[in-house]
């Protein structure tokens, strides 16, 4: 006897289809609102923070006009990315948004607020832009020069690890402690649709300042060894 003809075959591909049809699709699930785990302290804490909230507005999906507000954490709201920048408005609808707590990007980097900026897709950007920014004075009246070591040496191992990130620059060929660090970074990171997106890093520690850390996903696509 074939198996299409046996009764119970035929029942187990009712019932799969029927579970099939009816269970939610991770294609289509609703995008998850950014919280924040840790208070955004200037050290591993704020940057876990930074890492987290750029896995979900800027690689779980494309920009769409409806996303922005999907993601918008708690106490922030959506602005134009003029508005946020110069204070000003220069059109009625804006390509580029930023999800801010102050509405103001001098504010949000004065009182160590990140903040999301997001370029919509359009024909020419399919999946659009993405980027988060951070910055804060330092938290801590004692010990930053351990602290800004220990984050320089860390840092790639953090954020290869919480995006899953394969380095694609060259890495720094040597490192000795400093009263300023700058590291610039790029990677390719797993992404929406099941593609690899580009991800350029930027972390800035200085002695004097703080820390200042930028997160940014490009409208070109990359592969893991680098290659578009």
């Amino acid at each position: 006897m074939s198996s299409i003809s046996n009764p119970q075959f035929v029942r187990v591909v009712c019932l799969s289809a029927i579970w099939l049809l009816g269970a939610p699709s991770a294609a289509f699930a609703e995008p998850e609102r950014i919280t924040f785990a840790h208070k955004n302290w200037s050290d591993l804490r704020g940057i876990l923070n930074v890492l987290e909230t750029f896995r979900l507005a800027c690689l779980a999906d494309p920009v769409t006009q409806e996303l922005p507000a999907q993601l918008l954490p708690e106490g922030y709201r959506v602005v134009s990315s003029s508005l946020h920048a110069l204070g000003l408005e220069t059109g009625p609808e804006p390509k580029s948004v930023v999800l801010s707590k102050t509405g103001d990007e001098t504010k949000d980097f004065a009182e160590g607020e990140p903040f999301v900026e997001m370029t919509l897709a359009s024909e020419g950007m399919p999946s659009g832009k993405c980027r988060v920014a951070w910055s804060r004075a330092w938290d801590y009246s004692e010990g930053v020069n351990e602290i800004m070591t220990s984050t320089a040496v860390l840092f790639d191992a953090w954020l290869s690890y919480t995006l899953k990130a394969v380095r694609v620059s060259r890495p720094q060929d040597g490192f000795k402690p400093s009263e300023r660090h700058s590291l610039v970074s790029e990677w390719a990171v797993p992404c929406f649709s099941g593609s690899w997106c580009r991800v350029a890093a930027l972390l800035e520690l200085q002695q004097d300042e703080g820390i200042r850390l930028s997160v940014n996903r490009s409208a070109e696509p990359v592969g893991p060894q680098g290659a578009n």
